[in-house]
């Protein structure tokens, strides 16, 4: 268990922290470099960078798109994504030293009830020859990672957390206290390798679909 842990808790974070800034940057640089859309304006759409801003608040907290064009999913889908910004946040809100264990716990009950709800869904007969196996595995991934904090602590440990991470930031990491953190930890080591190379990259694609596609102009 000695090397295991060592490897899940030492080597790993900063092997998956490396892969997934290769990753986003080279996603990044292949979007930026994609052909222009034709400015063909179909429908009114925000023009200043105030009602842009507006327009993608709004899409990102209401997920407005998926309502109107798959209602079935949406709710779903709108439980699965509050919850991973409420672990996002309590993520953010540990490293500063706040004890926010109550948005963790309920961010990853939200983030696990949202994705099973969401994979029981795709398995009913009018979605399920719409979903492709890539789909079934990023919501399982979720529920893992999500299921994974509340069963291990990992989110009711954070000053254990802020240790961690702050050793890992600071190029002098230490394995947690409770090696039962290091399922999580693998977890999400997991999630951020796969992330750039999945279809989760979608929350970065948010700026070039509207600017590039939604919204191009010709100057």
């Amino acid at each position: 268990m000695g090397w295991l842990a060592y490897l899940v808790g030492i080597v790993l974070p900063y092997v998956a922290l490396a892969l997934f800034v290769v990753g986003f940057i080279y996603k990044i640089i292949c979007w930026s470099r994609a052909p222009r859309h034709l400015p063909w304006e179909l429908f009114p759409y925000p023009h200043t960078a105030g009602e842009r801003l507006g327009e993608m608040v709004i899409e990102v907290a209401s997920l407005r798109s998926l309502k109107l064009h798959n209602r079935n999913i949406w709710l779903p889908s709108l439980l699965m994504h509050f919850g991973i910004y409420a672990v996002v946040a309590w993520l953010f809100l540990v490293l500063l030293g706040l004890p926010v264990a109550l948005l963790g716990y309920l961010g990853g009950v939200a983030a696990a009830a949202g994705s099973l709800w969401m994979f029981t869904k795709r398995l009913g007969r009018d979605l399920r020859i719409l979903t492709t196996p890539v789909e079934y595995l990023n919501l399982l991934l979720v529920f893992l990672i999500s299921a994974g904090g509340i069963i291990t602590g990992f989110f009711g440990e954070g000053l254990a957390v802020r240790e961690y991470m702050l050793g890992i930031l600071s190029l002098s990491p230490r394995l947690p206290a409770r090696p039962s953190l290091l399922w999580e930890i693998f977890f999400l080591e997991v999630f951020l390798v796969y992330l750039p190379f999945g279809r989760m990259i979608h929350f970065a694609a948010k700026y070039f679909t509207y600017h590039r596609v939604k919204w191009g102009e010709s100057h």
